[in-house]
């Protein structure tokens, strides 16, 4: 062909002829790398009636322009379906096409926006046992044309049903057909194994496949598995060919806590199941620990909450009695610290250390008494200690778990505990006190005088031997508090009681002294009577002799602690007894006076004045000739009233020595001649009333004597007589008269 131009002009033309084309985009060219299909089962392998999920993925590669018109249909083979509920899922928008039970999958219209991806899915489902490869049909977009994706599917024989199922720690040997589920904490995450068993239960059914309902169920009650109530249901575990019989489940976790617990395996796990099977061991799922502690009381004998027992110190603050009841509260929790309202326990207090006394403590019996629970809170209200002092303890409970005991569950994992915490201060309950010495009276209370049977009414007596009581400290339920000693030990003199009492007569007691109070270690001590302790009868008026028969009663109160509320005085519940105390020569007691006579004689001669002790027999007074210990002195007599030509000291007093049979040896010196007349004398005895005798001199101190002297009218009078001189003469007729003596 002519054309008129040069043969190589034109090859040239045509060359850049065909590069614009090009550029243009002119000429076509295949599309199908810009759509890509993938296609995929899952699982691959389920068991003939199951249902495996089909899923066919497009993707749109770059450049991002889209794709549009998208549209395949998957026809499946022989004896493949879709499941009667087809459970279709699609992203990719147009039409699908899916019928329950139908052979294919269509989709028509379908689209993707940019670089971007969708999918379609269909459950499927055979009958029939076998290996299916499926591919899709060839996949068209206005974006071009992509060949089919293919996948296979696996369907196995039917399940065989198992012969039962067990469950217990996933550590368990493989092949084992038994094993234990140890104790688990509440809220604490755990996993188990769950096991088919053949029919004979001796081995592992290691082709079950299928889906498992586990449950965790109440065991309590005892009845049928199927029976237990359930706590939580755990979802279903499919067993597949590849898990060989055992399977397991993790993150179980159970808020609660429960004492006796079972997994319960059902199967099918849908609809009413064919098999029901518990694990063969239980397990406790227990709570993670005790807190929120307190120990109270309501007063130092009774429980209650007005007061906290937190007193750690050895003096001072808020007291409780050993061995009486005092409230504890406690709340179970589970590990993430909420209460496990279901816990229903009965944890032992236990003693952890002593806090008081500091060194050589002696625990004591530590109980928490009877427990209720509510919502996860336990209260106590009759919790005891049976020491004195300060200690720590601790809330544990290894009984809630004793379903575990023989699993190999240690102890770490059974036990619920709760931190130690100080309780305190304890006290004695009371005291008891028993007789340590043989006390006795002293008989007229003088040692010296060799013959004496007899104390006068009023006269003070004190101990030739003093009373003396060995002090035990004790709990409510009697024993011994040892830890009572050192800077526990709070009894004082002042906490002493003595309790006088006699058959006849009253006693005065106010010549007692404060007895001594000493701590002896132990829970012991000792208590004594002040060395100048004196006891006298009360003298009013005359009484007929009597035998003394006195019983001392002593006893000891704690007072250190009652200045705090509720804290009260620690007292005696058995006080030491000293019944009919002895005398160490007579135990007569007589009411006596003292009796003094007037006295008449010669200025030129000493004069003996009449001078007795007499006391009463019943009927009056009679001279007291067992008298052999009365004495008084010249510094005891009182002169006064000088009468004519007698003036004091013309005449001087002469008193010694012991009264002998109840006449003592007054006498008054010779005045002399020319010194005729008289005086009045008195016996200084004691005080003077108002209204009677009025005598002062040294004083004998012998008021016990006294007697109802005019003027006065009553018998604390001191006796009062008058000696004469030269006044009274004899007969005139008497030539001599000697006085002889």
């Amino acid at each position: 062909m002519n054309t008129g131009y040069p043969l190589h002009c034109i090859d040239r033309l045509g060359t850049w002829l065909a590069i614009l084309v090009l550029l243009l985009g002119l000429v076509p060219h295949a599309d199908a790398d810009l759509v890509s299909v993938t296609k995929s089962f899952s699982p691959d392998t389920i068991a003939t009636g199951g249902n495996s999920t089909l899923t066919i993925i497009i993707q749109n590669r770059p450049p991002p322009g889209g794709a549009s018109n998208i549209t395949f249909t998957d026809t499946y083979p022989a004896n493949l379906k879709n499941a009667a509920a087809p459970n279709v899922v699609n992203t990719c928008g147009g039409s699908v096409t899916a019928a329950p039970n139908g052979t294919s999958l269509r989709l028509t219209g379908g689209s993707i926006t940019g670089n971007q991806s969708c999918s379609v899915s269909v459950s499927v489902t055979s009958s029939i046992a076998g290996s299916y490869v499926n591919s899709t049909g060839t996949v068209t977009s206005s974006a071009g044309s992509v060949g089919p994706a293919t996948a296979t599917l696996t369907v196995t024989g039917a399940p065989t049903a198992p012969g039962g199922f067990n469950a217990f720690e996933t550590g368990t040997p493989a092949g084992s057909t038994s094993g234990v589920i140890r104790t688990k904490v509440a809220a604490n995450a755990f996993a188990i194994d769950v096991v088919a068993l053949d029919s004979a239960g001796t081995a592992v059914q290691a082709a079950f496949a299928g889906s498992v309902k586990v449950e965790l169920v109440d065991a309590t009650s005892g009845v049928a598995c199927a029976s237990h109530a359930t706590i939580r249901n755990l979802g279903t575990l499919a067993f597949s060919a590849a898990d060989h019989g055992r399977k397991t489940l993790g993150s179980i976790s159970e808020p609660e806590a429960w004492p006796n617990v079972r997994v319960r395996m059902s199967y099918p796990a849908t609809g009413a199941p064919s098999i029901v099977a518990c694990s063969a061991d239980a397990l406790a799922i227990r709570p993670a620990s005790f807190g929120n502690l307190s120990a109270s009381d309501a007063d130092s004998a009774s429980a209650g909450t007005g007061r906290t027992l937190d007193n750690l110190a050895a003096s001072g603050g808020v007291v409780h009695r050993a061995g009486r009841p005092f409230s504890l509260r406690a709340t179970a929790y589970n590990a993430v610290g909420t209460p496990t309202a279901h816990y229903t326990g009965n944890p032992l207090a236990s003693f952890v250390s002593c806090l008081l006394p500091a060194s050589a403590c002696a625990p004591g019996i530590l109980a928490a008494g009877v427990w209720t629970t509510s919502s996860g809170t336990l209260t106590s209200d009759s919790a005891t200690y049976g020491e004195v002092g300060a200690f720590t303890m601790k809330l544990v409970d290894t009984a809630f778990t004793a379903v575990d005991a023989g699993d190999g569950s240690s102890i770490a994992e059974r036990q619920i505990e709760s931190a130690p915490f100080g309780v305190g201060r304890f006290v004695p309950d009371h005291f008891d006190l028993a007789t340590a010495s043989v006390p006795q009276f002293r008989t007229f209370n003088d040692a010296t005088c060799p013959v004496r049977s007899f104390t006068y009414v009023g006269q003070p007596f004190g101990y030739v031997t003093l009373p003396q009581a060995t002090i035990m400290a004790k709990n409510a339920g009697g024993a011994l508090t040892l830890n009572y000693a050192g800077p526990l030990w709070k009894l004082v003199p002042l906490g002493t009681v003595q309790t006088y009492t006699v058959v006849t007569g009253t006693l005065d007691i106010s010549l007692l002294g404060t007895p001594t109070v000493t701590g002896a270690g132990g829970g012991k001590g000792t208590m004594t009577a002040n060395p100048t302790d004196e006891l006298a009868f009360v003298r009013s008026s005359p009484v007929a002799p009597f035998l003394a028969d006195i019983t001392l009663s002593m006893s000891v109160q704690d007072i250190a602690e009652n200045s705090v509320s509720g804290n009260g005085t620690i007292d005696t519940a058995v006080p030491a007894q000293f019944p009919d105390i002895a005398f160490d020569a007579g135990n007569q007691i007589r009411f006596g006076q003292l009796v003094l006579s007037n006295a008449h004689g010669s200025e030129l001669l000493g004069l003996p004045v009449p001078i007795e002790t007499r006391y009463w027999n019943g009927s009056g007074f009679v001279l007291n000739t067992a008298d052999f210990c009365t004495q008084l002195s010249a510094a005891d007599v009182a002169l006064g009233n000088w009468q004519r030509d007698l003036n004091s000291p013309e005449t001087t007093v002469t008193l010694s020595g012991r009264f002998k049979a109840g006449r003592g040896n007054l006498r008054l010196s010779a005045p002399g001649a020319g010194n005729s007349g008289s005086v009045d004398l008195c016996i200084d005895l004691g005080s003077d009333p108002p209204g009677g005798t009025h005598c002062v001199a040294a004083g004998a101190g012998m008021s016990y004597l006294q007697g109802k002297w005019a003027p006065g009218t009553t018998w604390d009078n001191d006796p009062v007589a008058r000696a004469s001189f030269g006044l009274y003469r004899g007969s005139r007729r008497l030539i001599y008269m000697r006085e002889m003596y």
